[in-house]
């Protein structure tokens, strides 16, 4: 399962890598700093997880026309958050 996900802080990053070998799962964490080749990660992804507090309107309006039907939206933001989001999807 690929899943990406949108907006966070860099300090996340070591984290989302540990949530992805713990539940054999491919993110894609994607940022206001790392924003390359987001077009080509928004269309493989299986699902789309948009941190709505720490992400610009530019990359949501992507996501929508890439997966608008994979996104899941959370108001929630940090690695706790993405966990449980992925513990809903994976089981």
């Amino acid at each position: 399962m690929k899943v990406v996900v949108l907006g966070g802080y860099d300090r996340m990053a070591s984290k989302v890598r540990e949530l992805s070998k713990k539940y054999g799962v491919d993110i894609k964490f994607i940022n206001q700093e790392t924003q390359q080749n987001i077009d080509s990660a928004l269309c493989k992804a299986d699902l789309v997880l948009i941190f709505t507090r720490l992400v610009g309107h530019n990359m949501v309006r992507l996501a929508k026309k890439y997966a608008e039907d994979r996104c899941v939206f959370c108001n929630r933001c940090g690695s706790c958050a993405l966990e449980e989001e992925l513990k809903k999807w994976l089981s």
